[in-house]
């Protein structure tokens, strides 16, 4: 469609072909990158990487990172956010590595308790300008 554009430039970090679901990466559209909800995997082989909650945080959140900027954007650019935790318990958790991410003038957030597909602890995505 005009003014849509499929961000695939990092096949490692495509989810949608790793676990063949029907979903993108991302797409840019109106000036906005919308990411896909991203889960902890190895961006060098596409492989699942289980952990603790902070540490499938940190990997989601450097795998977003490295997404946004090949496709011309940045963590900075960044405008919501909405983080699936498996479990609230771990609210604290996935925080302290999220605060290293936005040290200041964070997006806007939501985070949810849910039930994670395949053992994932984290799921997030977000949207971001382009």
């Amino acid at each position: 469609a005009a003014g849509r554009e499929v961000i695939t430039t990092r096949p490692k970090l495509d989810a949608g072909k790793i676990f063949n679901l029907p979903f993108s990466p991302a797409i840019r559209a109106g000036g906005f990158i919308f990411c896909s909800g991203s889960v902890a995997v190895n961006p060098e082989t596409g492989e699942p990487e289980h952990g603790t909650v902070a540490g499938e945080t940190r990997r989601i959140l450097q795998n977003v990172k490295a997404l946004l900027e090949s496709a011309g954007s940045s963590l900075e650019k960044i405008v919501k956010v909405n983080v699936l935790l498996y479990d609230m318990n771990e609210f604290e958790n996935m925080n302290r590595v999220y605060r290293e991410f936005f040290p200041k003038e964070p997006p806007a957030r939501t985070t949810c308790g849910v039930q994670l597909a395949w053992g994932f602890k984290v799921e997030i995505e977000c949207v971001a300008l382009a």
